[in-house]
């Protein structure tokens, strides 16, 4: 009976969706795709979207249901990494232009594409589909994705309660029935969540993990935890996003909703124009952790890039990191250059290249000063070891390009960042590299690290400074307590981090006004390597030096409101 009712939507959407006046309409259901029944749904969503790469202008439905989604070769190349096929650097091997991973709804060259999946569930396998790309939107424009949650059947991190402290161990209770796949080789780094206080911590050195039971596993460490807190192990490393947005223009992700996921939530790469709106990041009940690292992260990127009215929580990492790169450079003629990223591999998660006509700014790698400008003529690059050559609209004449890195400033974005909850997760709420900012009306709550950190990082060469950014009306209370923090602030940090010398005054013209900050570590608000800088009329408690410079000029700090 069911089969047939489906077969009657079935023909009621190929006669309803014909056509649109903006387009054709069209079902998973017309592809067979059938919610709630159980089966494998992944090669009808894949013929649908393959219709819809073929097809422009087209709208695809997700009618309310939960759709199964498993690959076998995604499976197939996990379970060959664990075997060793690819070597003991698994994750350095998987993270290659070239390396084999699934793309599981495939976008490619998708033009003016609506995703309407309010109320749709994607349920993938598990953790062990750790190359499965969700949604791959590659050299597309204008595509919309609304609405789709996606959830994993067994999610990348186990969570249990301490109960017992023992000599050199202590013992956690879990649900044997969220986690029945687990077995005597329990793997996984090990963190911790203050049950009174909401917070995740990090603890000692592990030595070893037990499974003693169905329900109960022993960790062999000296770090004492309380009892009644929570651990959580985190069984993958870092791997591909839910969506990965790259080399496309004009996307817009709406209402979407992502849980448990074994890399990050939402990658844009190469890309122009990006808005998240009402996207939530936030772990599945009973879960601590939503995404094994950033949940948001956009590298390269020019345009606007736009995080509103989202919900984020749980994640490994910064809810969201927004930055270019400092290359280092190889001279091979008076007039060309190799180009190359070091991290490349963990962020991108694809080749970085400028285009033609872009500005080159060489910095120099002591202090990050700026030394000289240049044009791209000409791009060259090789997709398998991730090589790039550019040919410069002038000769090279500064000396050995041993003592320089190069920045794409024409891949700069303008970031708008506003009424945001992000709580409880590991490093940075907002860690922010580029220029014509604005941050405001968000709540930040327990994040370990700093809430708000601004400026180049050579060590992990994120470039740049920060220019022309609005801080304001925000609310962070219980930050930069742990892992992540700078400038032992809790609620913003702004410097150039990694460099080997003193640096001039770098990041520029920064507003920060009506903030309120509930400090737990020394300063509030640390200022480094900065000019132009005026801190007006916020309210600050918690620390025994609200307002920490060093390294500034023109500094205006008036109307501080401090209590103990």
């Amino acid at each position: 009976m069911k089969r047939l009712i489906y077969l009657f939507i079935i023909l009621f959407h190929s006669w309803l969706y014909c056509y649109a006046e903006s387009g054709q309409r069209i079902s998973v259901l017309d592809f067979g795709a059938i919610p709630d029944d159980g089966l494998d749904d992944s090669e009808n969503i894949r013929k649908a979207c393959e219709y819809c790469r073929d097809n422009k202008s087209t709208v695809l439905f997700f009618p309310p249901g939960l759709y199964n989604f498993r690959d076998s070769l995604a499976l197939q190349i996990e379970r060959e990494a664990i075997s060793g096929v690819y070597g003991e650097n698994v994750q350095g091997r998987l993270f290659k232009p070239d390396a084999p991973y699934v793309k599981a709804l495939d976008l490619f060259g998708a033009e003016n594409l609506v995703v309407e999946a309010e109320g749709a569930i994607l349920l993938l396998g598990g953790w062990d589909e750790v190359v499965l790309e969700l949604f791959s939107i590659d050299k597309a424009r204008e595509v919309t994705i609304k609405g789709l949650s996606i959830v994993y059947r067994r999610p990348p991190n186990t969570v249990g309660k301490i109960t017992k402290l023992n000599e050199g161990s202590f013992d956690m209770q879990i649900d044997p029935e969220r986690y029945f796949y687990l077995d005597k080789d329990v793997t996984g780094r090990v963190h911790y969540v203050d049950a009174m206080r909401e917070r995740l911590y990090t603890g000692g050195r592990v030595s070893g993990k037990e499974l003693l039971s169905k329900d109960m596993i022993r960790i062999y460490t000296d770090f004492r935890p309380s009892t009644g807190d929570f651990c959580v192990l985190r069984h993958s490393g870092h791997y591909r996003p839910a969506i990965m947005i790259k080399e496309s223009s004009d996307i817009y992700i709406e209402g979407v909703k992502i849980h448990s996921q074994p890399g990050m939530g939402v990658v844009g790469h190469l890309s122009e124009n990006i808005t998240l709106e009402n996207l939530q990041v936030i772990p599945e009940a009973g879960m601590i952790i939503s995404t094994n690292t950033d949940a948001t992260h956009f590298t390269s990127c020019k345009g606007e890039i736009v995080i509103e009215n989202c919900k984020f929580g749980g994640q490994g990492d910064d809810c969201t990191n927004i930055h270019n790169y400092y290359y280092t450079i190889v001279p091979q003629t008076k007039r060309s250059v190799e180009i190359k990223i070091q991290n490349a591999d963990l962020h991108a998660l694809s080749l970085d290249y400028p285009d033609v006509g872009d500005t080159l700014l060489v910095v120099n790698r002591s202090n990050l000063m700026e030394k000289e400008h240049f044009i791209v003529e000409q791009v060259d690059t090789s997709t398998v070891d991730w090589r790039v050559s550019v040919t410069l609209n002038k000769d090279w004449l500064i000396g050995s390009p041993d003592l320089y890195y190069m920045t794409n400033i024409t891949r700069r974005p303008s970031v708008r960042i506003t009424n945001n909850t992000v709580k409880s997760h590991l490093a940075r709420a907002f860690l922010i590299k580029s220029r014509t900012v604005l941050i405001n009306k968000n709540v930040v709550q327990n994040s370990t690290g700093t809430a708000i950190q601004l400026g180049a990082e050579a060590g992990w060469r994120e470039s740049g400074p920060v220019e022309n950014v609005l801080i304001e009306n925000n609310w962070i209370s219980g930050c930069g307590y742990a892992q992540g923090t700078q400038g032992a602030s809790s609620g913003i940090s702004i410097s150039v981090s990694g460099i080997r010398e003193k640096t001039g005054f770098l990041n520029n013209n920064i507003l920060i006004r009506n903030n309120i900050i509930e400090a737990v570590n020394e300063h509030a608000i640390s200022v480094e390597d900065a000019k132009s800088v005026r801190i007006i009329n916020n309210d600050i408690s918690g620390c025994p030096h609200p307002v920490y410079m060093k390294n500034t000029e023109s500094v205006t700090v008036k109307d501080v409101r401090y209590s103990d």
